[in-house]
């Protein structure tokens, strides 16, 4: 059993939703300002993030709001946050009692782990906003699959000295990120979850896994966590434009696969045109997705930022779409050729017919 004993954090448990193709930021400002629970996003360290936001998303704070945790009705903090790309966060602050040991703190995570309750809450309430701030949403987007994460934010810990880092010789800090109350984790596991550590002073820890986080923050900034959110948000819209071009590029091979356009269609025409205005459309957003936040230093939310990328597999991801997408001008190459085959075609059929109509005359005055 771990002496270690939390007196003062809460659990973050985020679900991150496309809700459209990109939102207008002043348009949402303006739906919401009667809310005087409405804030711009802002990071607490001037001068020393290393991080340049493009455009700050709005939060909107929807106060208290009843979930069950562990069979016990909890009132946690509701907030929503909306980025100009179309992504939205929802996020349950809930607290954790004073005095609360970490074995116990360990079977909360597995039961969150397992919880679908707070799913559901989540994306009832992510439709109820989405459709209160429909105006500000060009195109609203309904797909189905979701980013869920989970951050662990401490204040104040007893049992370790005045070291964060200590925190790994007296808790299990692996079986709490992975929701692992029961199974002993082996030494390559643990081992591959502290290389993903980082501080900035000896009394701050964070700890970044694929699913969770831990953060030892005793100034209580929100910082670290609001990077984490930008983080997720970004790879949700990786895999929502991984998928799309999925989709897309799918509907195409079908439409051209095994069909032979007739001679005065414009089969081909309209399917090029269609494959590179897909390919703008999408190149353009996921341009603008990975430039909303510059890394511009090798500060500590910067190289925190960097560790959740690795973690998080952004490379993986952005070589996937950058394939699908040289996939797609591809295919709109491959149509706009067969395109210019088929006007070559009407070409030649054109002087042939011409250069008989300029032989007529020849040949009736040579039979005459």
């Amino acid at each position: 059993m771990s002496a270690v004993t939390i007196r003062r954090g809460k659990i973050l448990v985020y679900r991150f939703y496309e809700i459209g193709s990109e939102v207008d930021l002043k348009k949402l400002a303006a739906l919401v300002q009667a809310k005087q629970n409405t804030t711009r996003f802002r990071l607490d360290r001037p001068g020393k993030t290393g991080l340049v936001i493009a455009n700050d998303p709005i939060t909107v704070h929807l106060g208290p709001t009843e979930i069950i945790v562990e069979n016990e009705k909890v009132l946690a903090e509701l907030d929503f946050r909306v980025w100009d790309f179309g992504g939205m966060s929802v996020c349950f602050h809930i607290p954790l009692r004073d005095g609360l040991t970490w074995d116990e703190l360990v079977r909360t995570a597995a039961w969150l782990e397992r919880d679908t309750y707070i799913d559901v809450i989540a994306r009832a309430k992510a439709k109820e906003f989405q459709a209160e701030i429909k105006d500000s949403i060009p195109v609203l987007n309904d797909w189905p699959t979701s980013e869920e994460y989970v951050v662990y934010f401490l204040q104040e810990v007893d049992g370790i000295g005045e070291n964060a880092m200590d925190l790994f010789d007296h808790a299990d800090i692996p079986a709490l990120l992975l929701a692992e109350s029961k199974e002993r984790l082996s030494d390559q596991v643990k081992k591959t979850v502290r290389d993903f550590a980082t501080q900035y002073s000896r009394s701050d820890l964070s700890v970044i896994d694929w699913n969770s986080a831990l953060v030892v923050e005793p100034s209580g900034s929100m910082d670290l966590p609001m990077v984490l959110e930008f983080a997720n948000s970004q790879l949700l819209e990786m895999r929502y434009y991984d998928d799309l071009l999925d989709e897309k590029l799918d509907a195409l091979y079908k439409a051209v696969a095994g069909k032979k356009a007739g001679i005065l269609s414009n089969f081909y025409s309209r399917h090029a045109e269609e494959a590179g205005q897909i390919y703008l459309e999408i190149a353009e957003v996921v341009e603008n997705v990975e430039n909303s936040l510059k890394v511009v230093g090798d500060f500590y939310l910067a190289t925190v930022f960097r560790t959740a990328s690795a973690r998080f597999r952004f490379n993986d991801w952005q070589r996937s779409i950058n394939e699908k997408l040289g996939n797609l001008a591809e295919v709109s190459k491959l149509l706009h050729s067969r395109v210019s085959e088929s006007r070559g075609h009407w070409l030649e059929i054109i002087i042939i017919l011409l250069i008989a109509v300029e032989l007529i005359p020849f040949f009736k005055a040579l039979f005459n």
